[in-house]
């Protein structure tokens, strides 16, 4: 994953960057355990992480980036 995975037209802070890393990691680790459901068996036993994470990436990635940028831009300008 590159740095600028969840970065806006402006500069994240290093804490929005880790923010938005540890929330895509959670959502990976969920996809896994989706597919596990799916298949009824631990998906690592049929395919690498590597891969698991990069069908996350090539499917949902962008998607969860623009929901995360419009949550920090709505948080942004509702601060309470």
């Amino acid at each position: 994953m590159d740095s600028q995975s969840c970065a806006s037209s402006s500069s994240p802070t290093e804490k929005e960057m880790r923010a938005c890393i540890a929330a895509e990691i959670d959502e990976i680790q969920r996809y896994k355990w989706y597919l596990g459901e799916r298949l009824r068996h631990d998906p690592l036993l049929d395919r690498s992480m590597d891969d698991i994470c990069r069908e996350w990436i090539d499917k949902y990635a962008a998607e969860f980036r623009k929901t995360w940028e419009s949550r920090k831009t709505a948080a942004a300008s509702n601060p309470s």
